[in-house]
């Protein structure tokens, strides 16, 4: 088997946990890297034995890359697309995909006019109790979803330097929602079903640039409900929760754990599940897809249905009202 030659762009703290995923995956390397400063780019290429171009188009000129990965800036994202795109480059984009469906639909039309394979770094759903969750629901053993809840918060805020691009507001509205919760919005959409509406609340920044907390509610087009709370300011936790007619099922420790209580019992029974990185599970997925082995699980179209329901909870704090995602798409 001939290992995947990847090109990382963006070379900040997320771009090496890709690259890193990328050599663990055992399916690529990194051949190639690009920031916009030499000195990192430079720094970058020596940790990783790789090309450093002076430019992207120089990168995406070179035949030897077959895909890149991008770690850049959300407002960045539709233009690498696009100029991968139109050079033929499969493509990895860190979540969340654009910050709007407008710049969202634009990358996915280039993508699928160019025939190239565009996947979005919605690892989450990946973990084994999102996967467990999702087979027990397709199996009838939690019984018919009524709602499901999501708690993402990590107390960046209080560590994250002055110059950090989650300080922007444009670059990060709601807060923590753009940047973490946004997996929640996916791990959601996997389980439950599109969306049809979206209510959020949010609590403004009194002392910093960005929302403090924000609080979704979402109406599936199933009938089931759905809320997420999320924020940088707040101790860590990471957990999702599916209410069934026949079980509940409890993801805890960033999905790692599992546990179940059923509608006749007061007790949670605790799951077994394997151990899985799922960062570098999705990007060994990505090497298979280039080399024809399998097919984009997380691809640009559930990209932007992630996408909708953060433009639609973005509008809802803003107006007061409920945002449809028809009216959107």
């Amino acid at each position: 088997m001939s290992k995947v030659k990847l090109a990382s762009v963006g070379l900040g703290w997320w771009g090496e946990v890709l690259a890193n995923a990328a050599l663990d995956s055992g399916e690529a390397e990194i051949v190639s890297c690009f920031a916009r400063g030499e000195e990192g780019r430079n720094a970058f290429a020596a940790t990783f034995g790789c090309k450093s171009p002076s430019s992207f188009d120089e990168l995406l000129a070179d035949p030897d890359v077959q895909g890149v990965l991008i770690a850049t800036s959300h407002q960045s994202h539709r233009p690498l697309i696009e100029q991968a795109a139109a050079a033929g480059k499969a493509i990895f984009v860190e979540k969340p995909f654009t910050l709007d469906v407008e710049d969202g639909a634009a990358a996915v039309r280039a993508a699928e006019e160019a025939g190239v394979i565009l996947q979005v770094g919605h690892q989450r759903r990946r973990a084994p109790a999102e996967r467990r969750m999702k087979a027990m629901l397709d199996s009838g053993e939690l019984g018919e979803l009524e709602a499901v809840h999501g708690v993402q918060c990590k107390p960046n805020g209080y560590k994250m330097p002055d110059t950090a691009w989650r300080w922007d507001a444009d670059q990060s509205p709601l807060g923590s929602m753009t940047s973490l919760a946004v997996h929640k919005v996916d791990s959601m959409l996997y389980l439950a079903g599109p969306v049809e509406s979206v209510f959020c609340f949010t609590r403004p920044g009194r002392e910093v640039s960005i929302d403090e907390m924000t609080a979704v509610a979402l109406q599936f087009e199933s009938g089931a409900v759905g809320t997420i709370l999320t924020s940088f300011f707040t101790p860590g936790i990471n957990e999702l929760t599916l209410f069934g007619t026949k079980a509940s099922a409890y993801a805890t420790n960033d999905a790692t754990t599992l546990s179940v209580q059923s509608v006749d019992g007061s007790e949670r029974e605790a799951i077994e599940l394997p151990v899985l990185d799922p960062i570098v599970d999705q990007i060994r997925a990505f090497a298979q897809a280039i080399r024809g082995e399998a097919e984009v699980e997380v691809d640009g179209r559930a990209g932007l249905a992630v996408v909708a329901v953060l433009e639609a909870a973005v509008k809802s704090a803003e107006s007061g009202e409920a945002v449809s995602i028809a009216d959107l798409m």
